[in-house]
């Protein structure tokens, strides 16, 4: 499949401008929210190891929006070194939920997007912190705590994952932001991701260049020896391009015109499952992202203070 160029993006109403219009009405009952902190259901498992699994499913969904992908164009450096993006990404987010001070950790990741802005292939006005805009990613982030389990745990029960979308509301309070998108309901959440799917997100350069990552010269990880990287690279990107392939909503996939056949769908059910085994077998400290952990840790060491 050869690669989308802007215009052809446009060409297949993938603008910014059709963006902005396709608007969302969300339900009378939006205003549900869950507390987070320790004892939530993302506190448990936002920080979850098997979340790094679905970076790229997360950044690809995020990438579909046309707002998205024109910010990147213009304004980051993730063509030249995506890993830099995820690695300087990681951390401040995951820190929105297990730092002590979580407003002001939101507030640095919020106000990070306050540049990014200018003019769309089609003349719109863009900016990074539109609500609209966004609340789309925001959203991203929460709805991979639901995949994470359904894809490589237990899957949630519906109650649970009522309660996430609750807590995503009490989520996007810390970044003080309009919450005129927002809403804390699962029925409105089911009705927005299958409106974005279908109005909103798109084929465009961005998610094209993600397909074929594995065929880009990217920097080596910063934790990897620089001489071992041009041996791994192609292995390890294909790998990664292909969980982030058999991880998307079929929808998704159906957008970007990635192929998925019966044999990747029984190969990815088989990684599944040892994905599954792999991390039972871990001890506890090591089924988390080392700064989630850290966070609850924190919290750990508090109560047995008081409690002393």
């Amino acid at each position: 499949m050869a690669p989308i160029s802007e215009q052809e993006s446009l060409a297949r109403g993938n603008s910014v401008a059709r963006a902005a219009a396709a608007t969302f009405e969300k339900s009378a009952q939006w205003d549900v929210s869950a507390p987070l902190g320790p004892g939530s259901l993302t506190w448990e498992h936002f920080g979850d190891l098997r979340s790094f699994l679905l970076l790229g499913r997360a950044g690809t969904l995020q990438n579909m929006h046309p707002v998205l992908d024109t910010a990147l164009r213009q304004h980051s450096n993730f063509f030249a070194d995506p890993m830099d993006r995820f690695r300087r990404s990681v951390e401040p987010i995951l820190s929105m939920i297990y730092a002590a001070d979580p407003e002001r950790r939101a507030e640095v990741v919020r106000d990070f997007h306050k540049p990014i802005k200018g003019t769309a292939d089609d003349g719109a006005r863009y900016h990074a912190l539109d609500p609209d805009v966004y609340w789309w990613t925001h959203v991203t982030f929460y709805e991979s705590i639901i995949a994470t389990q359904e894809i490589f745990g237990k899957p949630f029960t519906e109650e649970q994952k009522r309660q996430i979308v609750a807590e995503g509301m009490s989520w996007w309070r810390l970044y003080g932001m309009s919450e005129r998108p927002a809403f804390g309901t699962y029925e409105d959440f089911q009705r927005y991701w299958a409106h974005m799917l279908r109005d909103v997100l798109g084929r465009n350069f961005t998610t094209d260049f993600s397909r074929d990552i594995h065929r880009k010269k990217i920097p080596a990880p910063p934790f990897l020896p620089k001489w071992i990287w041009p041996l791994l690279r192609y292995p390890v990107m294909a790998l990664g391009g292909w969980v982030t392939s058999g991880s998307m909503p079929p929808e998704a996939r159906e957008i970007l015109g990635w192929r998925w056949t019966r044999l990747d769908a029984a190969g990815f059910a088989v990684f599944r499952r040892a994905v599954r085994v792999g991390w039972l077998l871990l001890p506890r400290k090591q089924r988390y992202i080392s700064v989630s952990w850290q966070g609850m840790e924190r919290v750990r060491r508090q109560a047995a203070t008081v409690g002393a």
